[in-house]
């Protein structure tokens, strides 16, 4: 007895590996994506042009009108502020200091909490500022 056998050409399309495979990409976009999230401490920041995005834990290091010094939304005096640094770097080497700073602060303000940067031993800082936003015309 011959048993026959017929091929029969594919007439659907079998879309499920393309939607494992974008919704795998959507899981990764999601997880490796990260976001700056502004403390409840009210600072007036400076705006720039530029904008980079955030990729690591940094340390927020936040300096108010008032001379009020917060490291990660934890108030401190400028006495203990380059141990305070020196302990969250041993935590995480790697992170970058993220100052912030109300735009009327004088300058030589901002000069020194990056000499307590460098004094804490971080080789990384940088500034928080909005976004400027431009007009189309």
């Amino acid at each position: 007895m011959k048993i026959s056998l017929k091929k029969k050409p594919i007439t659907s399309v079998t879309l499920i590996s393309m939607t494992d495979v974008v919704f795998l990409l959507l899981i990764f976009l999601l997880i490796t994506s990260s976001y700056v999230t502004n403390t409840g401490i009210k600072i007036n920041m400076p705006q720039s042009s530029s904008t980079q995005k955030e990729y690591t834990k940094n340390i927020q290091l936040t300096l108010t009108l008032d001379d009020e010094i917060y490291i990660d939304d934890q108030i401190t005096n400028w006495d203990s502020v380059v141990n305070e640094l020196k302990t969250k770097l041993q935590e995480n080497p790697d992170a970058a200091i993220m100052i912030q700073a109300d735009q009327e602060i004088p300058l030589k303000k901002i000069v020194a909490l990056i000499d307590v940067t460098k004094l804490a031993g971080s080789k990384r800082f940088f500034i928080a500022t909005h976004l400027l936003e431009t007009k189309e015309k």
